[in-house]
């Protein structure tokens, strides 16, 4: 039986559940430090308009290539916490301060409380992204679903 199910579009090179993550140490995020060893993350959204949104605000004006969409379906039963409620996220501060998130989602990475963490999205705060740990022991139960293997953008959004 599955749970929830969430999107992500990421490079279609290695879309295991191994690679899922690899992106998360090559640089910060939002809800992450790749100086935290042992923290990788990997970043899903609640759904498919907005996993392209996401991907196209991080993309720098250029289309991103050899791009897969992916639905993750998490077990039923999954632990997964609310930022806003579970931990309190009430200040302002998360839309500029990506210290003030960065600090939150290392406490939850570190906790290893949930397999994965509802969080607002900046670029549309009334939708949510839902931060997934690979280290909780959850996290082999995903099942990973290639929606599209050759994802391509509308080139209106760049």
């Amino acid at each position: 039986m599955k749970g929830l199910a969430v999107r992500r579009i990421c490079f279609k090179g290695d879309l295991s559940l191994t690679g899922l993550p690899y992106g998360s140490t090559l640089g910060p995020g939002r809800w992450h430090l790749p100086a935290a060893p042992g923290l990788p993350v990997v970043y899903a959204a609640s759904s498919r308009a907005l996993a392209q949104l996401e991907k196209r605000v991080h993309a720098n004006g250029v289309a991103p290539v050899k791009q897969a969409l992916i639905r993750l379906e998490l077990p039923a039963g999954a632990v997964i916490l609310y930022a806003l409620d579970d931990l309190d996220l009430k200040s302002p501060r998360w839309r500029t301060d990506e210290g003030y998130t960065q600090g939150i989602g290392v406490d939850w990475l570190q906790s290893s409380a949930s397999l994965g963490l509802w969080v607002p999205s900046v670029v549309e705060p009334q939708e949510r992204n839902l931060l997934i740990n690979p280290a909780h022991p959850q996290y082999t139960s995903i099942t990973v679903v290639t929606e599209t293997v050759n994802f391509e953008f509308d080139p209106r959004l760049f």
